[in-house]
């Protein structure tokens, strides 16, 4: 509901059965993390796990709190660890957060294997596909690009963004009439999206 100082002192007050300290630390990290008090739920999330060191939940949302630090390195550290615990829950979601981390890093090509790591992890976590097909875009893939985007499209037949981009790659890799068909079904999709309002630019250009 939004209302995060009230639930940071509901979660001070609560003691719900079976709850643990280090429970109670992450949740408020993650109440700090979501109201924007970023570095209030680093250090949050730290006192979880110096409670309870393989406390998965705690150790991968503190990188998430790292990655919105900008402190992307370390992040990448945490989130490898996180994706290494193969009783973690949250493997695919942590290599998909560690691709994010080297991209930042500048490290496409290591950032592409994290995210083929989470799908592995998880071949229905599509986030990463359509990374990929970012990522191939970026490096001038097109032919590459256009694969995970259909791919996405696939699973995810009404994603404006997947479409917009795929349109985008078809139209740089010379193939107008099919860039045309995608582009005109984001405008269909969602017309008032920012999405649409770059399709409908790229439209114009043809005319």
């Amino acid at each position: 509901m939004g209302q995060y100082d009230r639930a940071l002192k509901e979660m001070a007050a609560a003691r719900p059965a079976g709850d643990t300290v280090a429970g109670r630390e992450n949740q408020r990290g993650f109440a700090l993390l979501m109201s924007g008090k970023v570095r209030e739920s680093v250090e949050a999330f730290e006192r979880a796990l110096e409670l309870e060191s393989r406390f998965s939940a705690a150790s991968f949302n503190r990188g998430v709190a790292l990655l919105k630090l900008g402190e992307n390195k370390r992040a990448a550290e945490q989130f490898a660890a996180v994706a290494a615990d193969e009783s973690s829950s949250y493997r695919a979601a942590a290599a998909y957060h560690r691709a994010m981390a080297l991209d930042r890093l500048g490290l496409l090509a290591e950032s592409e294997q994290w995210l083929d790591r989470a799908l592995g992890f998880d071949v229905k976590y599509d986030a990463a596909t359509l990374y990929k097909g970012l990522l191939r875009e970026r490096r001038g893939d097109s032919q590459g690009a256009g694969r995970a985007y259909l791919d996405y499209i696939k699973a995810h037949p009404d994603s404006t963004i997947a479409h917009l981009r795929f349109g985008i790659t078809a139209m740089r890799a010379g193939r107008p009439e099919v860039a045309r068909k995608y582009l005109e079904r984001v405008t269909a999709l969602t017309p008032a999206s920012a999405e649409a309002a770059e399709a409908r630019q790229f439209l114009i250009m043809w005319e």
